[in-house]
């Protein structure tokens, strides 16, 4: 993970808008502010969500299969990032995290 913004197949947290409280993966990183968000659901990957990086909570944890297949160019498919966020969600519950989505 890059100390100065988001990586692909970062796992994120939405700080503001409509999906406030909702886990994400970056799944495209766009110059300036702002970078594409999927969780396979809502925000496909065929239409994922721009959002600007200080309303999002970076999480330590990358996916690394999805962000080798971005990086490579590689399709990643809705499933594939919903299997990701689900694998991932009940460790962090363990934890007392609170996350929506």
């Amino acid at each position: 993970m890059s100390s100065d913004g988001p990586a692909l197949g970062q796992l994120v947290v939405s700080k503001m808008g409509r999906d406030k409280g909702k886990l994400f993966i970056v799944v495209r990183l766009v110059g300036g502010n702002y970078v594409y968000i999927a969780d396979g659901s809502t925000h496909k990957m065929s239409d994922p969500k721009l959002k600007n990086k200080k309303h999002l909570i970076l999480l330590d944890q990358i996916d690394q299969d999805i962000a080798s297949r971005l990086t490579k160019g590689l399709a990643v498919t809705d499933q594939q990032l919903v299997t990701a966020l689900r694998v991932y969600r009940p460790q962090r519950r363990k934890e007392g995290m609170l996350i929506d989505g």
